[in-house]
């Protein structure tokens, strides 16, 4: 019998498994011996499949119910079909183009606003769960605005050095005029030159006396208020999680073994933070496979994930899919690592 080491240079046991993993995963039905006679390009015949698949199964790469039945992969065998035998593919012109829409709709959107799109393209796409992680946002501003919308609220308009627009409402006094905030905006962007965030907000905050500026303490106020907004903006998002799809594991509950459970975990969304914050610092696509984190021990999914980058080349954060362990691989991995590079050009 070949040993588990020795597996991925033996091309008939190799050829019969990939075969096998690519039946399970377009019908969700453990595979025979004769299906597979039938299915390889160098044809075998069943008896020389059936030890071949015996020797698998006591590898634990291979499962099944009882002893005639078909075979399926198991969590080892799924590991072992992702580390040595899964091919890149192609995403086709039609999946190209829905995930084009992430650029082309970006203009003057805040960077959840495009975040939250890709995770609902990808779900689509990929017919699963999606889930993305917000990078904290402290680029370098080019305007801020206070704006008046009625009695007692205005708006902060930050742009970002690549036009993407972040806004918030804030609670101002029910007699502040606009030119108050006229005054703030005109203060507030004198200081900017291409500063981020933070440093902005640490410049001001070191000016122990406003007066020299020139701002009374109404309008002092105000800019402090956006500031502070802005601050709190920043932490927010950078603890923040977008889980899109979820009707997608519902639908595939049959392949779930434990739906209720696997729900309950994205909702409280900690495990899966510490696995895309692990990731952010990752090369590349990572996958992990049911038992391999705590997250899918008892329920039979995988998370295909991938760091992204901003436009300046630096890692702000990972994207990625939840779904069951039975998944084109190839074909998800490719979408992800696709999604990630898309990202990179626009946040």
């Amino acid at each position: 019998m070949v040993s588990r080491s020795d597996l991925a240079h033996n091309r008939r046991y190799s050829d019969i498994f990939k075969k096998l993993v690519e039946i399970y995963v377009e019908t969700g039905e453990a595979v025979g011996s004769r299906s597979l006679s039938k299915a390889l390009e160098n044809p075998l015949s069943p008896a020389t499949i059936r030890n071949v698949m015996a020797d698998l199964e006591e590898l634990g790469i291979l499962c099944s119910e009882h002893t005639s039945a078909g075979r399926k992969p198991t969590e080892k065998g799924w590991r072992f079909f992702v580390n040595t035998l899964v091919e890149s593919a192609n995403i086709s012109e039609l999946e190209v183009d829905e995930l084009a829409e992430i650029t082309k709709d970006s203009a003057g959107k805040s960077v959840e606003d495009i975040l939250e799109h890709a995770t609902d393209v990808l779900s689509e796409l990929a017919n699963c769960a999606s889930l993305i992680r917000v990078p904290t946002v402290n680029s370098e501003v080019r305007h801020i605005d206070f704006v008046l919308l009625s009695p007692g609220r205005a708006i902060v308009v930050i742009v970002n050095e690549n036009g993407v627009v972040e806004n918030r409402l804030i609670e101002v006094a029910s007699d502040i005029s606009s030119s108050v905030l006229e005054r703030a905006t005109r203060y507030i962007n004198s200081k900017l030159s291409g500063s981020t965030l933070d440093a902005i907000r640490e410049e001001l905050q070191n000016e122990l006396d406003f007066q020299k500026e020139g701002l009374d303490e109404i309008t002092k106020n105000i800019v402090e208020q956006g500031l502070g907004f802005v601050a709190d903006d920043a932490a927010e998002n950078g603890n923040k999680l977008i889980v899109k799809g979820r009707s997608k594991l519902v639908s595939k509950a049959g392949e779930i073994l434990d739906l209720e459970e696997l729900l309950r975990k994205l909702d409280e969304k900690k495990t899966l933070k510490d696995i895309l914050d692990k990731s952010v610092n990752g090369q590349g696509v990572q996958i992990f496979i049911g038992a391999e984190t705590k997250m899918f021990e008892m329920s039979g999914c995988s998370l295909i994930v991938s760091p992204y980058k901003n436009k300046k080349k630096s890692l702000v954060g990972a994207i990625g899919v939840i779904g069951p362990s039975r998944m084109s691989y190839s074909r998800v991995i490719t979408l992800v690592d696709y999604t990630a590079k898309l990202l990179g050009s626009i946040v």
